[in-house]
Formats: structure tokens, sequence, C-alpha cells
């Protein structure tokens, strides 16, 4: 149980400082001018990568429908935070704050559409990222903490699949578990559900609907982009080619007869202590690479705070509070109708303050963050001892989220009107971005008497219970060269996350593939409510294959395929048997230094986090379509049918077809899932895609 605290504590600090969690490629996307734009990859690459592919008819892809997309895709990251070790030490709610705050400074909204609420966040769970479940939580039931985590493993779940030829836990859907083509087939399912109601339902044109059906696009792209860097399909690709030396990241004495052939099997890695650490601290020095900014990713979120706040005199509390919001009020005096938001500045500015001066006066040291870099320095020599895991002191995360919402409804409130305000006065484009700009500031500032406590309760909760973990859990780290039988590596190991990854190319090259296959395959279950989902589903379901068994008449086999061997071509593959070997990747020659220098920018979603880290941020607030409209389809109304069924994240069923989508405030929730339940599948009682 030990490895999980010091997963915690560095995961978190991390985790909340920018928006780079452990997923294949991480989030958020690299700068147009930088000089590895093309060579590496993360996700945001993936979703840009939307732009080229087919949209519902009479509209175009916007950098607003993009953004929503990739939303869905970014918060499948960070629903990892949530997750037994962090549950030990904190609140799941207090978490969610902080990744709250952290959409904002992303994405630039925080409200509606882009609203973290506990439902789309979610919990961590393997088959969202095609992980080997193999010792989750130390085969503790996990439902302890929370009841939206995973149950124990069975056997049967980590078992090679002999007619696919991959671990049963990514696409056989016979049994009683869960599976990454079942989370996939849920999310496109109810993706295309909301994009019907929005081109044919009774309500159609609703801008809610589609705003739910890219979220769930792009939650469900998010699992299937994983399949390039988190399984190891580019090796057993390679050696189809003819690399007979590069290392399958499985034991020598694996192979099976698959069809005929004698093929290694299709496995993704573990995630455990050791892995989290990789994945989050790999992820950090790509930061690095792509910024050239020599900052821990903590520093930068508390600069980014005290910035804000000194653009506002925040060191002066005995100026009134009409004086320190004045930076932005004045600005809002020049458009009309804007009375109502100047006074609504003036109050939030005053609460802020207020609670600036609660925090001196009695919590002292609740803002007195230990920097990630000094808490990773301590935690590598030997852990930091002490005590039993306790909820932060004197932090409540339901009041923290009752004051930081009004903040996040007032800057996208601002944003919305003067959206408006712009598409009626010639003229003021240039005023609206200085207005856009003042306001993300004046957010930031007001946000950081709130959010610095949480950081700090958090984080010095977490460190309060961490131990040295890492030369235990890394002993698992070679158990596929130890145990000539063991198909179970580990992510570190496996995944082509990172930049320094030989594979990371050739890995992110074949996600693209399947983005190119997949998006336009549920956007056409948009457009067409006659075409059986059963259908796409099928066609979907092919992305998941092993190379051994691809069928070259499939369009996506041979372009998958096609990346890794016009990758081998260009000029790679003279090397490869070496420098992938299995002494080699065991040695980390597999990944090699990154010298490519690179403008500076962000990884963010070109929210406000942006402008703090060097990059440019020009308005990225006023990309508001409006609705759309089409005909009628007076046949379409109801979402997918409930199922009972074995992924639960605690969301409500999908809702029938006498129930409402949504919520008036919150926005739409991510639903469906209705609990794990150790011996039974998904949707046993019938329904799609076992969800």
């Amino acid at each position: 149980m030990a490895r999980y605290y010091t997963v915690l504590l560095v995961g978190l600090l991390v985790l909340l400082a920018l928006p780079s969690p452990a997923s294949a490629f991480g989030a958020g996307n690299i700068a147009s001018v930088s000089s590895i734009e093309g060579l590496n990859w993360r996700h945001g690459d993936l979703e840009d990568l939307l732009k080229t592919v087919a949209f519902l008819r009479g509209h175009k892809w916007t950098s607003m429908m993009i953004k929503r997309t990739y939303f869905g895709n970014w918060l499948r990251d960070y629903s990892q935070a949530i997750d037994v070790g962090t549950l030990k030490g904190v609140q799941s709610d207090t978490i969610r704050v902080l990744i709250w705050v952290l959409s904002f400074m992303s994405f630039g909204y925080a409200t509606a559409e882009f609203e973290v609420t506990a439902d789309r966040l979610g919990v961590y769970r393997p088959e969202e990222h095609i992980d080997n479940p193999k010792d989750y939580a130390e085969n503790v039931d996990a439902r302890k903490y929370d009841s939206r985590l995973r149950g124990p493993v069975e056997p049967i779940e980590l078992a090679v699949d002999p007619n696919s030829g991959m671990k049963n836990y990514i696409a056989n859907e016979s049994g009683g578990w869960a599976t990454s083509i079942g989370y996939v087939k849920y999310s496109f399912a109810r993706s295309i559900h909301f994009g019907r109601l929005y081109t044919h339902g009774a309500q159609r044109g609703r801008e809610e609907d589609l705003c739910e059906a890219l979220r769930c696009l792009g939650q469900g792209l998010h699992c299937m982009e994983d399949f390039g860097a988190h399984t190891n399909y580019v090796e057993l690709a390679l050696r189809e080619l003819g690399y007979q030396s590069v290392f399958p990241h499985v034991g020598s004495q694996t192979m099976i007869n698959l069809h005929g052939k004698q093929v290694f099997p299709l496995v993704t890695g573990t995630f455990g202590g050791v892995d989290f650490l990789h994945s989050v601290l790999g992820e950090a020095t790509d930061h690095v690479t792509q910024t050239e900014v020599n900052q821990t990713e903590v520093d930068q979120l508390n600069a980014a705070m005290n910035q804000a706040a000194a653009s506002q005199n925040s060191g002066n509390r005995a100026v009134d509070p009409v004086t320190r919001a004045s930076g932005l009020t004045d600005l809002l005096a020049q458009l009309p109708g804007t009375g109502g938001l100047i006074q609504e500045a003036i109050g939030l500015q005053a609460a802020s303050d207020a609670q600036a001066a609660e925090n001196e006066r009695t919590t002292g040291s609740n803002e007195s963050y230990v920097p990630y870099g000094n808490a990773y320095d301590t935690t590598r020599i030997g852990g930091i001892s002490g005590g039993s895991f306790q909820a932060p002191p004197s932090i409540d995360p339901q009041q923290v989220i009752a004051k930081i919402y009004p903040l996040f409804v007032f800057r996208d409130k601002v944003v919305r009107t003067i959206a408006g305000v712009v598409s009626k006065i010639p003229g003021l484009e240039r005023m609206i971005e200085t207005i856009s700009e003042k306001v993300t500031l004046f957010v930031m500032g007001l946000l950081a008497p709130y959010v610095k406590p949480v950081i700090a309760a958090a984080s010095n909760a977490l460190k309060q219970g961490s131990g040295t973990v890492v030369h235990a859990s890394a002993q698992q780290q070679y158990l596929v060269w130890s145990d000539p039988s063991s198909t179970d590596p580990t992510h570190s190991m496996l995944s082509k996350d990172h930049f320094s990854n030989v594979l990371n190319p050739p890995a992110g090259q074949v996600a693209s593939a399947i983005l190119q296959y997949v998006a336009p395959r549920v956007i056409y279950g948009w457009d067409n409510p006659d075409v059986p989902q059963e259908e796409i589903m099928h066609d979907i379901s092919q992305v998941f294959h092993h190379p051994a068994l691809r069928n070259q008449s499939l369009e996506i086999h041979r372009n998958m395929f096609m990346a890794v061997e016009r990758w081998a071509q260009a000029g790679h593959g003279h090397d490869l048997n070496a420098t992938l070997s299995s002494e080699s990747v065991k040695a980390g020659r597999n990944h090699h230094l990154q010298s490519l220098g690179s403008s500076s920018h962000s990884a963010t979603a070109g929210g406000p986090l942006a402008s703090f880290l060097g990059g440019s941020q020009r308005s990225q607030t006023l990309d508001f379509e409006p609705s759309q409209t089409s005909t009628d389809y007076e046949g379409y109304g109801a979402a997918p049918q409930p199922v009972p069924s074995a992924y639960q994240q605690g969301y409500d069923m999908s809702p029938n077809q006498n129930q409402q989508y949504g919520q008036p405030t919150g926005g739409y929730q991510q639903s469906g899932y209705e609990g794990y339940e150790q011996n039974q599948g998904y949707g046993q009682g019938g329904g799609f895609g076992r969800y």
C-alpha cells in the first residue's frame, strides 16, 4: 500500500500545476512554431487533426468545436488523479477543485460545457487508457474508497484471447469483465445519440447537445489514440516487417499460435507507483523540451496566480475594492450594457480580498506550499516519514466550490457578453482582445486566495503520509526479462508517451490514422440516424487488432500498418534491431536526449495559462458559433438504452425517452456507468456496447 503515498504526493504536485497528466502523448499540444512539431505527439496534436476530417453537413470545424472535443479527451487524462492513493489523503472534491482551476487555465472556460463536474471527471479506470489492470490497488477492493473505481482483478481478464492475440481486457467482450472496446463503444454511442439530437431531434440545433456529442467523441478518441502508445502494436508491426530483434515487451517464452502464425501477444502495461512517477515526471521533462522554461510546474502555477494578483495591487489591501477592480471595470465601462458586470466585479473583488485577509489571520502556514522539486528530492533520498492520512485541515471543498464558481460564471459571462457586442459594433476587435485578457487576469487574481490554500493543504496532507516506494516498485519494471512466461510489462517500459522514446513518432502516426478513421464515422452517425449504431461500432472495433492478423482489405488495418512501415523506411530502419533489442530496451537505449530548440509556448489548450508561460494568447474567447438548424427527424429521441453493468463512474444511467439530458446549471454529465461487479460484465442484461 505504501507505493501510492509517494505517487500521490509527487503526482498530485505535478498534476496540480500544468495540464500534463500521464497518458499517451500527454495532454496538450505542441505549438506550431516548435521545431519538434510533427516529430513528437500529444493528445492535443491528434485532436488538431480533426480539422482535416469531414464534419456535419453545412458546418465546418472551428477552434471552439475542437476545444470542446479536446475537453473530453483532457478529462480522461485527469481522471487518474481520482484513485485509491489520493482518496486516502484528500477528498475527491478537493482534487476536483484543483483540476477545475487547471481546466480554466487551460481552456479559458469553466462553466456550462467546460464545467468540471464530478460526473464528467470520473475516476481512474484502467480500461479508459487500455492499461493492464494487473495488481490494481494492490489487489484490494478499491470500491471501498469510491464505488466508481473498479473491483479486484480476475485472472481471466489478464489472459490472452487465442482468437485475437490480444489481452482479454482490451477487446474480448465474451466475458464479464471491463474492456477498453466496451468503454469506446459506450462513449461513441453516447456521442452519436447527442449528435442526432442536435441534427434531427425535436429541439434540433440545440448547442448543449452538440457540446455533449463533442465531449463524448473526445473521451472515446482518447482511448483509441492510446492504442498506438500504450500497446506493443508498433513493436509487433516492426517484427512483421522483418525486424525480428525488436523486443516485444513480453517474456521470451510467450509466443502463441495465432491462426497458424507464431507470434507474441499484443499487450499493454501495468500502471503502478513507479509508472505514475515516470509518466508524470517524464512529462515534466517534455515541457522543458517544448518551452525551454527551466521552472518546476508548481512554481509556474503559483507564479501565474501571483502575477495576476500583483497586477491588481493585491499587496495593498487598504485600497478599496472599487479601485482594485478598476483595471477591468474601466475597460468594461467603455462598452454598452455592462453596468451589472461592473458591480459584480467589484463585489467579487471584495469577497476575494476578505478571503485573503481571513487566510492571513487564521491559516498562517496554509499557503506554505512545498515546492515540487524539493518534495521529490526528499522522497528520492529516503521518503518523508510520518503520520496517517487525513483530509486537509480546515479545507471544505464544497465551500471552496461555492466561492470560486461565481468567479468562473463571471468570467464566462463577460466573455459571452462582449462576444455579442463585437458582432454588432465593427472595429471593436482590438478592445475585445484587451478585455478578454484583463478579465482572465482579474479572475486568476481573485482565485488565488481560495485555491492556494487548497494546494498547500492537499500537498501537505499527502506529504505527511508519503514514503519511498521507488526501489520496491522498480523491481516490477524488469519482470518480462526475469520471467520468460510473463505477458505483463509495466507502463513505464512499454509506453511510448514521451518525446524521448524512439517510437513516439510512429505511435503518434498510428494514433493519427486511428483518429482520421474513427472520427468521420462517428460524425456520419450524427448526420444519418438511419444508419444503425451497431454498423458504426463494428467498423470502429476493427481498430483494436493484432498486426499479424491485419486484413489488407480493411482501410484502418492498412493505414495503421503503413504508418509504421513508412516511418521505418524513412531512414529509421537501419539500426532498429539494435536500438530496440531486448538488452537495449532494458538499458534504456530506446530513449534519446532531445536537443530540439523551440520557441516558448505552453502545452495548454490555448487558455489563459499560455500567456503566463511565454506563449501568446490572442483572443481565444470569441469563437462562439450560432446554433445551426436542420430538418426535423421526428422518429429520433430516445437515448441509448440504459444497461445494468460493470463500468461505474457513479453516474446516472443514460436518460430514457421520458428524461431530460443534462442539468440546467451543471451542464451535461457523463452517464451510463453503473458499477463494476466482479463477476458481471458491461450490460449483462443487454444493451449497447455492454455499458
